[in-house]
């Protein structure tokens, strides 16, 4: 799933607003949602996935992956077929710790409605979520602040 996203998201058009590498960071395995069978009345699997977004995403790193979703994929599967994908509703999903920089979330990320929920304030650590950094008119990157704490 997100080595298709990353062809995609190259793949954008020059003129999409995301088009930018400060979105790039949002391309990581740790923040894709699983895909999950979908199944039929009789309880049978269809063929399709049903690709659930994270409650925790922002509206702008949704409407940042449905962009990415529905861009062209310039090295489609040789055999010439997708699962198809069906979009099912949110999904309550942690934010996973992560050990390195480039698997934690963002703030630009992150729905502050969804942090703000009592449950989900133990996720305001820099062990989940960094600043955006210099792309998003951040002083420093999340790489300087990280390195000037040890």
């Amino acid at each position: 799933k997100v080595e298709v996203r990353i062809r995609k998201f190259n793949n954008l058009p020059a003129t999409s607003e995301y088009k930018d590498e400060k979105y790039r960071a949002a391309l990581t395995e740790s923040l894709m949602s699983p895909n999950e069978d979908e199944v039929d009345d009789a309880n049978k699997k269809t063929g399709h996935f049903i690709s659930r977004a994270a409650t925790y995403w922002s509206t702008l790193m949704s409407q940042f992956l449905e962009a990415v979703d529905n861009a062209e994929d310039p090295s489609p599967p040789a055999t010439g077929k997708y699962t198809v994908r069906v979009k099912g509703e949110a999904r309550d999903l942690p934010l996973v710790a992560a050990k390195k920089i480039e698997n934690c979330a963002r703030w630009w990320m992150v729905s502050s409605a969804w942090l703000a929920l009592p449950d989900n304030k133990k996720f305001d650590a820099p062990s989940y979520i960094l600043d955006n950094g210099r792309a998003w008119g951040d002083a420093k990157d999340p790489e300087e602040i990280l390195a000037g704490q040890k």
